[in-house]
């Protein structure tokens, strides 16, 4: 299935994320971020996912880069308002939908 083990927490927030033909593939692409807290990054960046295979890729490839971003965005930060934090994840994630080939933190390079 995966190169990787994930622990049963992050395979069943991938079941109850994607939908059953692609929870297999989620999984697998979580191989691409084995670095520095891998748990918190990968439940993370399903969250963020949506449900789209298309961003958690995108999210896992900022991980890569800063994976305090994906923590930032995919947990919830002290002293940024619930409101506040919920825009920025739905703002990111509008504008990766619109350009497919941005890094998730910024939109450039």
């Amino acid at each position: 299935m995966t190169g990787m083990a994930v622990s049963p927490a992050t395979r069943r927030l991938c079941d109850t994320t994607f939908s059953y033909d692609e929870a297999v593939s989620a999984l697998s692409l979580l191989d691409l971020y084995a670095g520095p807290e891998r748990e918190r990054v990968h439940q993370a960046a399903v969250q963020l996912s949506g449900g789209r295979l298309d961003r958690l890729r995108k999210w896992l490839d900022e991980a890569k880069r800063n994976p305090e971003t994906v923590l930032w965005f995919g947990e919830s930060p002290s002293g940024v308002s619930a409101d506040t934090h919920a825009f920025g994840v739905e703002f990111i994630n509008a504008y990766l939908d619109k350009h497919p080939d941005t890094p998730a933190e910024s939109g450039s390079e």
